[in-house]
């Protein structure tokens, strides 16, 4: 368990200084610029770099150096690996074919649930849009971010959570309450329920297969049906192909994981 919060304490600390160091750099540069180009009603002009867009870019390029000094420390000091697990290799495309079914399902209910093209936050739906406007590069953006988060949350801290106290019938709900708790500070409260049954299924996921290939693979494809949905207004009977889909690819992906999970 001291690992556990060692493991997100190191992670806040990393993120923490890459931004307040990151910031000042870059609110002194937007400073500079937004005084250099000072155009037409606090417009730059034509050709020159404008201090929003730099702060957008800039802000990005943050994330992803946080993304990469995490990946590095946590891989270089063994706290956490992208390994392939428990699950031999011919079953693997068997475990992501069922999972991606259900996180397919639960984007449907995420999306019916949320709009954030429509968000009040004027920075959300800026955000948003431009995931929506750029879906390859912001796809590939939101893989590495997941993939790091996955690689801390749940194979660094879930891990020696488990290992600590091996009652994952206790420890993967609570561990995917706690994330939905999250979800509804930041974002809203209505999509702690879709936030639990995903955080709870990449839980079980990982439980059976120890590995955060699986769990990858679910928020991958997760955000791939969030951004194709994105804005698009979807009928109530939407929740019953949702169903269908998430039903029956978290059992059958549990089921093929089965044999090969963990014995205490």
């Amino acid at each position: 368990m001291k690992k556990a919060l060692m493991y997100l304490l190191l992670a806040l600390g990393i993120s923490l200084g890459v931004a307040f160091v990151g910031g000042a750099v870059i609110s002194f540069s937007a400073g500079f610029i937004e005084g250099f180009n000072d155009g037409v009603n606090g417009v730059a002009p034509n050709g020159q770099t404008d201090s929003k867009t730099m702060i957008l870019s800039s802000g990005m390029i943050l994330v992803l150096v946080a993304c990469v000094i995490l990946n590095i420390v946590f891989l270089r000091l063994r706290y956490a690996s992208y390994t392939v697990g428990r699950i031999p290799g011919e079953m693997h495309w068997r475990v992501a074919l069922w999972l991606a079914l259900a996180a397919a399902g639960l984007a449907i209910v995420y999306g019916m649930m949320y709009n954030p093209l429509t968000d009040s936050d004027e920075a959300v739906r800026s955000s948003y849009g431009w995931i929506k406007e750029h879906p390859l590069v912001s796809l590939s953006y939101l893989t590495l971010i997941e993939a790091t988060g996955d690689l801390i949350l749940f194979g660094g801290m879930l891990r020696e959570i488990l290992e600590w106290k091996h009652r994952p019938e206790i420890v993967i709900p609570v561990f995917g309450a706690v994330l939905a708790l999250f979800t509804a500070i930041f974002s809203s409260p209505f999509l702690m329920i879709p936030t639990m049954m995903l955080a709870t299924i990449e839980g079980w996921a990982y439980e059976y297969s120890r590995s955060v290939i699986p769990v990858i693979v679910c928020d991958w494809v997760f955000w791939i049906v969030m951004v194709c949905l994105m804005g698009i207004s979807l009928p109530w009977w939407c929740l019953l192909i949702a169903a269908v889909m998430i039903v029956p690819g978290t059992y059958f992906a549990i089921k093929t994981m089965e044999p090969y999970k963990p014995i205490d």
